[in-house]
């Protein structure tokens, strides 16, 4: 019922236990102004629905353990001031709708273990104030939609053995004052900048030169799907350390450097975040690429290659080793073939070249000859090398192209009589002949 405890006045703690169908309603953990410090759980339950401002009052702790929620409806924790604890331990959510825990403080939130849904909604934790710790262990999410985590002030944040279907860019919008670790996770879909929205809180930014940057640390997680810049970090808030990434799919040389361009943190997408933050253009050492060791991708082979392959299951081999042993080998018999074809070809064309050079040399240093004519031609006319056999005044000039034989101009041989000998010597004297005038 309604405010049903709100009588209580020296109640200390509530407990729920074994109980297969327990309904709540709106304000049924109202608490009496003059109770203090209260710890409510509930163990082995299930509940219908989680009504919105179930919960009001001094609360110390709020624990669910093993409780299966249908529905967790908007603002169903809302209303918590100065409570130490809110734990969820395996824990089997169906739908979670959006603001289900809305703008209040806490020391520790704790969700381990269970299931948070198909879906986990934008702004499903909106505006909550985390004082220690936040931490995701061992939790099933289906697809974690962009901003589906505001939480500011944290000291540590873990997420940590989850197995994620979906994340979009900035899934996790949190403000920390501490560390990151995220290790141990099965990332099925990655969007671009799925982590860019983790950076540390708006005070404790830019520390002074000479101190160092908190630590995000992304090792052993498993990626199946993923997009350009899908593992990127905020470098102005964090340095990363990141190692044994699994890129579960099987090497492939053609696909070993799309890989790289779309998980490695020099990818354009990085450039394009960050165009124009003034801090990461004024240090280089913020857009310091990630090692290609770092990454694995499973080997067919059954190869385990790296000191740290046993830290990864199944058969791996990182990016560089891989490419080393399977993919230069292809590579160097390819510029092999190339290299041969090339010169194949260049001496193909050396030969022609060759050939050709000779035989026009030959054919200009061989003199023409005309054959010997049978009779002594009267007239050699000066035009296209044409004898003509009328005279000086003859047919010469008359247009009959008929009885003109076309000979070579630079050699005329003139045998007297039209005789030709069985044995003749030719000599060849070379005189400037000057043309005649009618005066002759």
């Amino acid at each position: 019922m309604n405010s049903s405890l709100s009588l209580m006045t020296g109640l200390r703690s509530i407990d729920f236990i074994n109980i297969s169908n327990l309904t709540l309603f709106t304000e049924s953990f109202e608490l009496s102004p003059k109770t203090l410090r209260v710890i409510i759980s509930i163990h082995s339950a299930s509940i219908e629905v989680l009504p919105s401002f179930v919960f009001r009052g001094d609360i110390e702790a709020i624990s669910f353990e093993s409780v299966n929620i249908s529905t967790v409806s908007a603002f169903a924790f809302a209303n918590l001031a100065g409570t130490e604890k809110l734990i969820l331990e395996d824990c089997l959510i169906g739908t979670i709708e959006e603001q289900a825990f809305k703008k209040f403080d806490v020391n520790f939130l704790h969700i381990i273990g269970g299931s948070f849904g198909d879906q986990v909604p934008s702004r499903a934790m909106n505006d909550l104030e985390v004082f220690t710790t936040f931490r995701l262990d061992g939790v099933y999410m289906g697809t974690v939609r962009s901003a589906a985590f505001v939480i500011k002030k944290p000291k540590t944040v873990t997420i940590q053995n989850c197995i994620i279907e979906g994340l979009e860019g900035e899934a996790f919008d949190i403000s920390t004052r501490g560390p990151v670790l995220i290790k141990n996770n099965n990332f099925n879909s990655l969007s671009a900048g799925s982590f860019l929205g983790i950076g540390t809180d708006t005070d404790d930014r830019l520390p002074p030169m000479g101190s160092k940057l908190q630590e995000i640390t992304f090792t052993n997680n498993t990626l199946n799907d993923f997009e350009e810049g899908s593992v990127l970090f905020d470098r102005a808030s964090f340095r990363p350390v990141i190692d044994n990434i699994l890129i579960n799919r099987t090497c492939q040389c053609s696909l070993l450097n799309e890989w790289k361009n779309n998980i490695l943190n020099y990818s354009n997408v990085y450039t394009r975040y960050y165009s124009g933050n003034s801090v990461i253009q004024n240090n280089n050492n913020l857009l310091e690429p990630i090692e290609e060791g770092t990454f694995y991708c499973l080997d067919t082979n059954g190869d385990i290659s790296g000191t740290n392959s046993m830290s990864i299951s199944g058969f791996t081999s990182s990016f560089r080793d891989y490419e080393l042993r399977r993919c230069t080998i292809g590579n160097s018999t390819m510029l092999l073939l190339v290299v041969i074809t090339i010169l194949i070809f260049l001496l193909i064309v050396g030969i022609v070249l060759v050939v050709w050079c000779c035989k026009r040399h030959r054919d200009n240093g061989q003199k023409q000859w005309i054959s010997v004519p049978t009779s002594a031609p009267d007239v050699v006319s000066k035009k296209n090398g044409v004898i003509g056999r009328g005279g000086v005044n003859g047919s010469a000039s008359d247009g009959n192209n008929s009885n003109r034989t076309p000979v070579d101009s630079r050699i005329t041989m003139v045998v007297p009589d039209g005789r030709l000998y069985r044995e003749t010597e030719f000599h060849v004297i070379v005189e400037k002949a000057e043309p005649l005038t009618t005066e002759l």
